[in-house]
């Protein structure tokens, strides 16, 4: 059977690593931006935490499997550093998940006190009221070379790679018939959506789902060499304290990027995050969105957590996301033989993409769901279906 994979993302290139094997599979994704700033996709960029723990028992399997799957695609596209989750009492589903990786899969996850987190990381400071979470086997790895290696994977086992973007996805009496934005038409049996943000009230979808493409922005602060020496130990870092107007901040160690600089990169839901009606309004966003305003209070919260850093320049960046409606991607077939998906990476994708690839491309070829997780876990829900997904920052101080 031959499948046409629409999207050469994260998801994309990790469904084609893991199918190519098995069938014959065609990549179909954007190229680079007009002005030449790479492609539209969150996966153009250097730096992911990668750990097991999250606020979920899934995501928190998906990424141990991707975790050891990557591992086994490249020893080295994981940098080891280990990741600090920093959390109140009040927000006990990282802990709870935590007590249920120690006691399932015997998880190194330590329980340390603020105190102690400073102790052993000197460089952060945290209050007293919040309890951390030490992985020391996490990290961070590159998403722009992970979709490199796990596309010449594919391209190993013979998949196509083919640049364009798929502005109509229809049925056809041979299969799935896909008209690009450039006029051209491609055709396979069958076809997987993996386009992430773009598949949201597109017409990729003859079966619409419940499904949100959302605004993300992150900061880039440019450090000079001695300051990132400097910051040589520092994990990964997770901090879900209160801010009046940010919640859920990350921040990455200094990585090198492919313009010779050093960047603390760092983010978070903020106030003005927003959805992101279709396909256009996603290419809008990342072509000339505003995301200068979230930066002053981005500032605070990184002075917050690591009081004296020297940071050279500062620089925001624009991405996008999609959201499903039960917080976990939507791994299913739509029209049987015919249509798969995967997507929506709720913000935590990149780490679990490629477990989520291994899972597409297992119920792509077999047409059943043959994993031990749970298959409901993964099952979209109608474009009408109740929404239990992502309320956005600005929404929930209302």
């Amino acid at each position: 059977m031959d499948f046409l994979i629409v999207g050469n993302g994260m998801f994309g290139a990790a469904i084609a690593r893991h199918l190519a094997p098995y069938a014959k599979v065609t990549v179909v994704g954007p190229g680079p931006r007009a002005d030449g700033s790479g492609g539209y996709g969150a996966h153009h960029d250097e730096g992911r935490i990668i750990g097991d723990l999250s606020r979920d028992v899934v995501w928190s399997e998906l990424n141990r499997r991707a975790r050891d799957s990557m591992t086994e695609l490249d020893p080295t596209l994981i940098t080891p550093c280990g990741a600090l989750t920093a959390t109140t009492r009040d927000g006990a589903s990282y802990l709870d998940v935590a007590a249920l990786l120690r006691e399932q899969s015997g998880a190194d996850i330590r329980t340390l006190t603020a105190d102690a987190a400073c102790a052993g990381f000197p460089m952060v400071r945290f209050g007293p009221d919040e309890t951390i979470l030490h992985q020391p086997a996490a990290g961070h790895f590159s998403p722009r070379r992970y979709v490199t290696l796990a596309t010449q994977s594919a391209q190993g086992d013979g998949a196509t790679i083919t640049s364009g973007t798929v502005r109509v996805l229809r049925t056809s009496a041979t299969g799935m018939e896909a008209e690009l934005d450039d006029g051209r038409r491609l055709g396979a049996e069958a076809a997987v959506v993996a386009s992430g943000a773009f598949a949201a009230d597109s017409d990729l979808l003859p079966v619409p789902v419940a499904l949100r493409a959302k605004s993300e922005v992150y900061v880039m602060a440019e450090l000079d060499d001695e300051q990132a020496a400097e910051l040589d130990a520092m994990p990964c870092i997770i901090r879900t304290a209160g801010h009046p107007e940010l919640a859920d901040l990350y921040v990455l160690p200094p990585i090198r990027y492919p313009d010779g600089r050093t960047y603390l990169k760092f983010g978070a839901n903020t106030m003005i995050d927003h959805w992101l009606p279709n396909p256009a309004a996603v290419r809008a966003w990342y072509d000339h969105g505003d995301d200068d305003g979230p930066l002053p209070a981005l500032r605070e919260a990184l002075a917050g957590l690591l009081p004296d850093v020297r940071v050279r320049s500062w620089h925001t960046r624009r991405c996008g996301d999609a959201y499903t409606a039960h917080r976990h991607p939507y791994i299913d077939i739509l029209e049987p033989g015919r249509l798969i998906i995967a997507l929506g990476g709720n913000g935590r994708g990149a780490q679990a993409a490629d477990a989520v690839g291994e899972l597409t491309a297992d119920l792509a070829v077999t047409g059943r769901w043959q994993s031990g997780l749970p298959r409901d876990a993964f099952r979209h829900v109608p474009a009408d279906g109740p929404w239990n997904g992502m309320t956005l920052l600005r929404d929930q101080a209302r």
